[in-house]
């Protein structure tokens, strides 16, 4: 059996979905309100951040200098 004609059926109804957007019919998809939470996590992350880097040059162990004898 050749399933290569629903296939092709598969896939032509997946790149139609995307050209059918704009059509009047279009399903209305409501406005992200995650902006402000958005916002909130990236200011979290970016501290978290700055926290662990202060935390490992902390605990850095110094360089060693070569001395000779």
């Amino acid at each position: 059996m050749d399933n290569s004609l629903m296939m092709a059926w598969a896939v032509v109804h997946l790149i139609n979905d995307d050209s059918r957007s704009a059509l009047p019919d279009a399903p209305v998809v409501p406005p992200r309100q995650a902006g402000r939470a958005r916002r909130r996590l990236a200011r979290f992350q970016r501290r978290l951040a700055s926290l662990l880097h202060e935390a490992a040059w902390a605990i850095e162990p110094e360089p060693r200098t070569a001395t000779e004898p």
